[in-house]
């Protein structure tokens, strides 16, 4: 039996973790010695780095106004490190700004997050300075995180002008500079959840926002009401209107109501059954985020709005899709199923001995099943009683994955950037192919390609010149036809990963196989940095069920388990089990 601990990935991905306990112990030594500055020496702690953070301690940092006779760079310095002042709408950061510029500086532009040092330095023009920084991350306006590329430096000119004998900032970009620890230590991920085009389930889409436990709420709707994230538009759906916004900057909650008072007009305009739907979006978004949310009322000029009867409540937004607990895999070259204990045949389907089935795939009805043949350049489709048919052909084809509606995907892995999909029917035949060149997957070898549980999104890894790039994605569909993947979001990653499955609803499992050396399953999420799993030697397949801890590794001969905090052998003579999906 191995052991298997839950730890953060090395290096650089693991530092997101280490600067948030860095943080929270340089918090915590600052209340208990009311000393008036912040620590920034000590031991760095550890935490279970798996569930996302989400801060409801209403933390304060202590700023300091510019002292008389500052120099330009102590001023800008003083500027940056008085961006913490999130509780009091930045009031001493504003000090360090030229009275104009106090008026129209906007901190929630962005906030460009940074490594431990910066420098500061003359510019070429007379009194302007260039500030540098170490890049760990952006993020934008509306909460969106992207990762830097490790290594990418930032430059900020700031120009400062002489007000009343003193130095004071009168150019500099809108936004904040935050160190890492701090951005750790102030911001929190929340999901927003928006619906699939069906109306059917729920799509996470990550938020880092900051503020006090007060102001979550308003932060939170503010995020939903402008929309989803780019990476997701024009592949989830909002039930609110486009221009819909709060009436005034604050979402009261009182005995777990909610109150929002939306721009009247436009809130007026909907019809009883979107008001419905928009209902079930916000609850579901502030229950998940919130643990002090169980009922939201719309407002539209402070007077209630008519939500219908009883009957008009709208369906269930269906969060966190759980796939079937059933397996395929392959046995003594055949397909069979498998639920944790027992392999078993699939009864009445054919054998697919002969067309050397590999990486087989399962649909989430259950009834159809797919497989690569030969050397990797088709995928076949199969149904009980009926003979295998071509679905895909291509060079080098990712495993194939099935949608929750029943369309299978596969990536063809030449560099071309094309991805293909292809509709079993029920006759078992094969609908017609929609075929997609995908424009940022051009000069990529794509290694996996894994539709969400929501059937929205895409898993893909790509390599190039070596270096693994991880990656989720939008589906663009007109009705259930899908038509074009949209620009992705990259995920922050270790090593050079070249399998992945979803493990979650915005958890993937990826690992880069090998047949001897040992392999670290790595868990990555929007919501927190990559967690490494305990090695096994070996590892050639993944599959993960619902949840980061019913993951499964997979050696050529044996099936393991993560039970507790061990791998345990779960099955032998198993080979590339997997989930839907």
């Amino acid at each position: 039996m191995e052991q298997v601990n839950a730890k953060p990935a090395p290096k650089a991905a693991r530092r997101n973790w280490l600067a948030a306990a860095l943080a929270m112990a340089a918090v915590v030594l600052f209340l208990a010695s009311g000393c008036a500055a912040i620590p920034t020496g000590g031991p760095v702690g550890k935490s279970d780095p798996l569930p996302p953070r989400n801060n409801s301690v209403n933390v304060s940092f202590q700023q300091f106004a510019p002292v008389e006779g500052a120099s330009p760079e102590s001023i800008i310095r003083g500027f940056i490190e008085s961006g913490t002042g999130v509780n009091d709408d930045f009031q001493y950061a504003r000090q360090y700004l030229t009275p104009g510029l106090a008026q129209s500086w906007a901190p929630d532009k962005r906030t460009l997050v940074y490594t431990d040092t910066l420098s500061v330095a003359p510019g070429e023009d007379k009194d302007t300075y260039v500030v540098t920084l170490e890049l760990v991350s952006t993020v934008d306006g509306t909460g969106v995180l992207t990762p830097a590329v490790p290594g990418s430096t930032e430059k900020l000119s700031m120009k400062l002008v002489q007000v009343e004998g003193q130095w004071r900032i009168a150019e500099t970009p809108d936004g904040l500079v935050l160190a890492e620890a701090n951005f750790q230590t102030l911001f929190s991920p929340f999901s927003l959840y928006f619906y699939d085009p069906t109306f059917t389930y729920g799509v996470p889409d990550v938020r880092w926002l900051a503020g006090r436990s007060s102001r979550t709420p308003t932060s939170i709707v503010k995020a939903m009401l402008g929309g989803p994230a780019p990476y997701l538009k024009g592949a989830v759906v909002s039930a609110f209107p486009n221009g819909i916004a709060l009436e005034r900057d604050s979402v009261p909650v009182a005995d777990g109501l909610a109150k929002i008072g939306l721009t009247a007009e436009q809130l007026l305009d909907t019809s009883v059954k979107q008001r419905q739907q928009m209902r079930t979006q916000m609850l579901t978004t502030l229950q998940k985020a919130l643990n002090t949310v169980t009922e939201v009322k719309f407002l539209a000029d402070e007077r209630e709005i008519d939500m219908g009867g009883p009957g008009d409540a709208a369906g269930p937004m269906i969060a966190e899709n759980t796939v079937p607990p059933t397996q395929v895999a392959l046995a003594k070259n055949e397909l069979v199923t498998f639920d944790g204990a027992k392999i078993s045949p699939i009864a009445g389907l054919e054998s697919v001995q002969e067309l050397v089935p590999a990486v087989p795939a399962i649909s989430y009805a259950g009834h159809n099943y797919a497989f690569r043949a030969g050397v990797g350049n088709q995928i076949y489709s199969i149904r009980p009683g009926q003979q295998p048919v071509l679905a895909i052909s291509g060079v080098a084809l990712t495993p194939p994955s099935f949608a929750p509606d029943g369309w299978l995907w596969s990536a063809v892995g030449d560099g071309t950037g094309m991805i293909v999909a292809v509709k079993p029917n029920e006759a078992g035949g094969m609908g017609e192919p929609v075929v997609m060149t995908v424009p940022w997957l051009v000069g990529q070898q794509v290694t996996t390609l894994r539709i969400s549980r929501d059937g929205t999104r895409a898993l893909v890894i790509s390599q190039s010149n070596g270096v693994s790039r991880v990656a989720i994605t939008g589906i663009f569909k007109a009705g259930d036809v899908p038509k074009e993947l949209t620009e992705p979001l990259s995920l922050v990653h270790t090593g050079e990963p070249t399998l992945g499955v979803w493990a979650g609803e915005s958890s993937v499992a990826v690992m880069a196989p090998a047949a001897k050396e040992a392999v670290a399953i790595e868990i990555l999420d929007l919501a927190h940095g990559p967690v490494q799993l305990d090695e096994l030697p070996g590892i050639e397949w993944i599959s993960a069920g619902s949840g980061v801890r019913n993951v499964h590794a997979q050696t050529a001969t044996e099936f393991y388990s993560n039970v507790g905090n061990s791998w345990q052998v779960a099955a032998k003579d198993l080979k590339q089990a997997s989930f839907a999906g």
